[in-house]
Order: structure tokens, then sequence, then C-alpha cells
């Protein structure tokens, strides 16, 4: 074969004439927007297969007046959490033949978020998640297009016709009674920023103190990147003899905590019982193994872009938007060694 002679690149009306079909069935099967029989898909299918036939983002674009993409807003892309449920919107996306992207929004810029959610929406993604984890969060649900498909991550419940959340509140809970159930009087609580919304770890911690009946102690916050503050934290605890147990945002400021209780001599979990949250790949190779809550974001990532397809693929048939729904995605305690009865 000369060197100048290639084989073409096969188009839609390649597969719609092996499979028999018009070029418009080929191009509803792809889209989804209408039924296409199950002996015709199979056609199609196959053609496709044979032909080795990629459908052109750009030419299904212009079809359906925007790109098949979504668009991440997130706060704080480096986070544990931001970074796990990118990961599950990207892998529905990829699922889909989507584009996935991220655009990250700043806590300390608020008045910048309208021009960045402008200059995301130029991109005409198919639909949009915004993840409610902060006032970037809430500031970007502001200027979304009524018609746009949208999902919320976070949040308060029922904020949103189409939300995840994780199970934040819950999980802050039951760390707490567990805590309680060993035996101790009560449970100090290292925080670090929390969104605005009431599904926090820390509310949960609240709600197991009071339904305890037990004392509520001052919550001790902490900066989310200076993890030197949370080993002051834990050498402040340390001095303290009525400190018998602790309950800390994350597994970072946990360990951090620990630390800190060391360096006044405070053993862990014989003087004092020390838990975390999040339960990291690091939580288990600790000394002692740290106690944590563990939760899917994944799962959450997952789900979001689920609902979110679903409200795409109604509008483009030209059908009624899916039922409105909140989903849950629950964690569990897992129990290792740093937490246990007082002396």
């Amino acid at each position: 074969m000369p060197r100048n002679a290639r084989r073409s690149t096969p188009v839609i009306k390649d597969v719609a004439k092996l499979a028999g079909v018009s070029a418009a069935t080929v191009s509803r099967y792809l889209n989804g927007t209408a039924n296409v029989n199950e002996e015709k898909s199979e056609r199609i299918a196959q053609a496709i297969k044979l032909l080795g036939y990629k459908p052109s983002i750009v030419a299904r674009a212009l079809a359906n007046r925007e790109m098949d993409s979504v668009m991440v807003f997130a706060t704080d892309s480096g986070s544990f959490s931001t970074n796990m449920t990118n990961v599950g919107v990207e892998r529905g996306a990829q699922s889909k033949s989507y584009l996935f992207g991220v655009t990250t929004l700043s806590e300390h810029r608020l008045g910048d978020v309208r021009q960045m959610v402008q200059m995301a929406l130029g991109a005409n993604p198919a639909g949009v998640i915004v993840y409610e984890y902060d006032r970037a969060g809430a500031e970007a649900l502001r200027y979304i297009p009524d018609d746009m498909p949208l999902v919320i991550v976070g949040g308060n419940v029922g904020e949103g016709a189409y939300q995840v959340i994780n199970s934040e509140r819950e999980g802050g809970r039951a760390m707490t009674e567990y805590l309680l159930g060993l035996g101790h009087r009560t449970v100090y609580h290292v925080a670090r920023s929390e969104g605005p919304s009431d599904n926090t770890r820390t509310n949960g911690w609240r709600d197991a103190l009071t339904e305890a009946g037990a004392p509520v102690p001052e919550i001790l916050h902490v900066s989310a990147t200076d993890l030197e503050e949370s080993v002051e934290v834990g050498r402040v605890l340390g001095r303290r003899s009525d400190v018998t147990a602790v309950f800390a945002g994350n597994d970072e400021t946990a360990i951090a905590v620990i630390n800190g209780l060391r360096e006044e001599g405070r053993r862990v979990p014989e003087d004092v019982s020390v838990a975390g949250f999040e339960d990291r790949q690091f939580a288990p190779m600790w000394k002692p193994a740290l106690t944590s809550y563990r939760q899917n974001f994944i799962e959450m990532g997952e789900r979001a872009f689920a609902m979110l397809y679903e409200q795409i693929q109604a509008r483009r048939a030209g059908e009624r938007p899916p039922q409105s729904r909140l989903e849950t995605v629950q964690g569990r305690m897992v129990v290792r060694d740093s937490a246990c009865a007082p002396r």
C-alpha cells in the first residue's frame, strides 16, 4: 500500500449502510434520545463493532447543542473528599463516553464565583454537579440556570431537587456514641472547618452528647492545612487529667493530636482514647491503629453522575424530568486499637 494511502475513518453513514438503517436512526441509538427497537439496535451495535466506529463528540455536540460533558464545581480540589468524589464522577462519565471537567472555586474569593461559573457554562456542558461543602458551593448555585440539569453533592437535606449526601452527621454521632459506650464521661472534639450545612460530623458529636446527658465541652477548632495546630491542641488536652476521649474531625487531625498527647506523656489508648474520621489508607498502619469512620466518596460521585445523566437523557428526549430525589451514601465505623475503656 502506498504511504499516502490511508484507510478512511468510518462515519455514521457507514454504520447506517452496514446496519441497513438510516443515519438518523443510528444517531438516535447513539444519543439515547428515542427508542430504537431491539432488532435494529443489535444490527447497529454489530456494525459499530465491525467498523470500529467511534462517535465524534463534536458532531454529537452540534446535534445536541451541548457537549457530552459534565462540569463539577468544587472548592479545595486537593482535599481527600473532593478528590475521591471526583474519581466517582469521572468513572460514571467515562462509562457513558462523557468528558469530565472541574472548575475550582475559592472560599476566599466569593466575588469571583459568578465569573467562574459563567466561564465554565460557556463550554456548554450537558449538566453540572456542585459540591456544596462550603459558602463557595452555595454561591455557585445562584448562577446555575433553572433549566440546566443539576445535582448537588452535600448541602442541607432537601436543598436541591436532585441531591446526594453522605452520612456526616450520622457518622459523628456514631463515633461519639461509641466512645461514650466504652465508659468515657464525655468526648472532646477537635474540629476542622465545615460547610454551612447542618449535616456535619460536629453536629453529630453534639447530638450524641446531648442525648446521653453528657457534658458538651468547648469545640477545639484547628486549621485544615496546618497540622501543627492539631499537635498543639493535643499538647493542651494532654495537660488536662479530665480528658479521656477525643473525637477528631479527620484522620490527619487525629494522628496530630495523638502526637501532641504523647509529647505530654499521655498514652493512647490507655490514658486517652482517640478516634478519627474518613478512614484514610494510613489509618490501620498507624500505631495504635486508628479507629475511624469510613465514608464512600467514590460512590457519592458515581451516584451523582447517574442522577445527572438521567436528567440529561430526559431533556434530550423531550421527556419529563425524573422524579426529584435525595440519596444518602451510608458510611460505617471501623473499630481498631486507638480507643478503649477509661482506666
